[in-house]
């Protein structure tokens, strides 16, 4: 018997969360352990030189993910969700395979470097997730995996630590290609692609210049380079401000990670929810209450004079703000049409990619003049925000009106 369309949307969505969490959480295994892997298995002895190996290892695969994350996404348009996502999740398991063998810095950095140019499978879930949802049902699809995406980067350091001290972090690297391959399989024996995409593809050009044509396009984007850019700019100098609370060298380290998995956890329950929320409520309106509420939490954080203080803070952020993205997401998933829907989730994820990249520079530059800086760097923002955001939506009621 047919199964009805309503059951196959909600398995794609349900393989689609799936093949999310495996992929970044394999990714998670790896990338906190870039610099120990550069100073213990590649012979980079001097700190300075592994830190700012480490840096680039890091920071050079979601900077390209960013700079093509909108041609993965015409490509998905054009030729079809699924193919494309199976291809970049086979060349994640050839390329990570490979970095487990690998016996120089620059081998590495040429792998890392292919995993950027195949980097797709953010926007790719997103639109994959969305692309047989009805328009009240995009917010929850779009926070199922934006909170799998969340939660790996809460599970997958405490799980690639414990992987890296067992069978050591070559080995890691190839349980992070099994993941990869786990998901592939996953998405080619249980993803269904809707017959009917095939004459959608075509549909409209998908170029940056009708994309950004639409209205609102182009405010989404600066909203979700800022969003991800206060999301990823406090993390950097979490350590050093810890170590100012009083939090004794021997503990630097799991303090840091218990922060910031508890502001993950916090942040995937965010978008789980208010992805839920936007069914009935305005999705514009949640976000300018987020962001409302970031403001509040985010500039105390630089003020409290104790670990326990800033934990709970980073957990009420987490709780308040970790939904922005989501909600983001879903507001750009109902303005575009569906036959260049991928291609725009391209440039939604392009913009966030890029402001989760250049946050960390930003943090270390406003740390050399104000090591807590940053929080009233990100209060500010939050409040450009809101006022921006006010100000469309009481001339768009104007207008309307």
């Amino acid at each position: 018997m047919t199964q009805q369309p309503s059951a196959v949307a909600r398995r794609n969505l349900l393989v689609t969360v799936a093949m999310v969490f495996a992929v970044f959480t394999g990714f998670a295994f790896v990338l906190p352990f870039l610099p120990l892997f550069v100073v213990r298995e590649l012979g980079v002895a001097e700190p300075e030189n592994a830190a700012l190996w480490a840096g680039v290892l890091i920071g050079v695969a979601p900077l390209l993910a960013g700079l093509l994350a909108p041609t993965w996404g015409r490509l998905a348009d054009r030729y079809g969700q699924k193919g494309i996502a199976a291809k970049a999740l086979v060349a994640y398991v050839v390329l990570l395979a490979l970095s487990a063998a690998v016996t120089s810095v620059g081998q590495l950095l040429a792998l890392r470097i292919g995993v950027g140019l195949f980097g797709g499978i953010g926007p790719l879930g997103l639109a994959m997730a969305t692309a047989q949802s009805s328009r009240e049902e995009t917010g929850r699809a779009v926070g199922l995996v934006q909170a799998a995406q969340i939660l790996s980067a809460a599970i997958g350091p405490l799980a690639g630590g414990i992987l890296a001290d067992a069978i050591g972090m070559r080995r890691t690297f190839l349980a992070t290609a099994a993941l990869c391959a786990l998901a592939l399989l996953l998405l080619l024996a249980f993803y269904e692609e809707r017959p009917a995409a095939e004459s959608k593809r075509t549909a409209g050009s998908g170029g940056f210049a009708s994309i950004v044509a639409l209205p609102g396009v182009i405010a989404l984007l600066v909203v979700l380079f800022v969003v991800n850019f206060i999301g990823r700019s406090f993390t950097p100098i979490l350590p050093l401000h810890l170590g100012l609370l009083g939090v004794p060298d021997a503990r630097l380290a799991s303090a840091t990670g218990v922060l910031i998995a508890a502001y993950s956890l916090a942040a995937a329950a965010s978008a789980f929810g208010l992805g839920r929320l936007s069914r009935t409520h305005s999705p514009h309106a949640l976000l300018l209450a987020t962001l409302v509420g970031g403001a509040v939490i985010v500039l105390p954080m630089a003020l409290v004079p104790s670990f326990t203080l800033v934990l709970t803070l980073a957990v009420l952020l987490g709780l308040v703000a970790g939904g922005s993205l989501t909600l983001c997401y879903t507001i750009g998933g109902q303005m575009v049409p569906e036959g260049v829907r991928t291609t725009a989730f391209g440039f939604f994820s392009g913009a966030a990619l890029f402001g989760g990249a250049v946050a960390p520079t930003v943090a270390g530059l406003v740390a050399h003049l104000a090591l807590r800086g940053i929080y009233f760097v990100d209060a500010a923002l939050y409040l450009a925000l809101v006022a921006a955001l006010a100000r469309r939506a009481l001339l768009r009621s104007r207008v309307s009106a």
